[in-house]
């Protein structure tokens, strides 16, 4: 029922989505990244459907999981007539800048009709010199395919900041992931156990030779990391 609700508000279906709150859905219903129909109207650039959702009541200021309202969904795609009509309702962009960790701010965006995350990384996070990749660090990044390694798909330099583009994993970030305390079945769950058990082994091991280097060592949490977010599942 949701997913049919969003689908409509998303393709801009006024029908089916008027018919769906006659019948009660509660216009503010969220999907797995808390985004909201108004949200998707008004990232879609669907005007009438945002007058819709507006007239059941909608909240107009509901944040999504980056903290975007519908607001600042419409000015990112440059929907003026939707900014202008939430603006009137009382709609804002947000609040409170988002804060930036080690790697920069990531957000969902569409690149060429896929959605992929944008991060941006600041100048003042790395070193100016190595802030820019070249053009052959950017051919081999894009050149890397393992069902375990996070799809590079280019760098872009605006301004003083560094924006990478890179694959959108559907079942979100680890945190999203633990919160939901989600368990494993029993095949999986093994598989992880042992990822995690030889990597224990390898770094207590009293023959230094077959202590694992710190790079193997991140390369081998990185792939169970990976497997979860791809499976949507938490760790046991």
């Amino acid at each position: 029922m949701i997913g049919n609700f969003l689908s409509f508000a998303s393709r801009g279906d006024r029908v089916g989505l008027n018919d769906m709150l006659r019948k009660g859905m509660s216009p503010d219903v969220q999907d797995y990244d808390n985004r909201t129909a108004l949200h998707l109207a008004a990232s879609e650039g669907h005007a009438s459907i945002v007058e819709l959702l507006l007239a059941y009541n909608a909240n107009v200021n509901l944040q999504d999981r980056w903290q975007r309202t519908p607001l600042a969904d419409a000015k990112v795609y440059e929907h003026r007539d939707i900014c202008r009509i939430l603006e009137v309702n009382g709609g804002r962009e947000l609040i409170e800048d988002q804060a930036m960790g080690q790697f920069g701010v990531a957000e969902k965006v569409k690149w060429r009709g896929t959605w992929v995350v944008k991060t941006v990384i600041s100048r003042h996070i790395y070193h100016p010199e190595k802030m820019v990749l070249t053009a052959k660090d950017n051919t081999l990044l894009r050149e890397l395919r393992h069902p375990n390694i996070l799809q590079f798909l280019g760098s872009i330099v605006q301004g003083e900041d560094m924006i990478l583009i890179t694959e959108y994993l559907p079942k979100g970030n680890m945190n999203d992931i633990l919160a939901k305390k989600v368990r494993l079945d029993p095949a999986t769950c093994l598989r992880y156990a042992l990822d995690i058990a030889r990597l224990i082994e390898q770094c207590t091991s009293k023959d230094i030779r077959q202590r694992p280097s710190f790079g193997s060592v991140i390369e081998i949490l990185e792939e169970v990391i990976l497997l979860v977010k791809k499976a949507g599942c938490s760790v046991c």
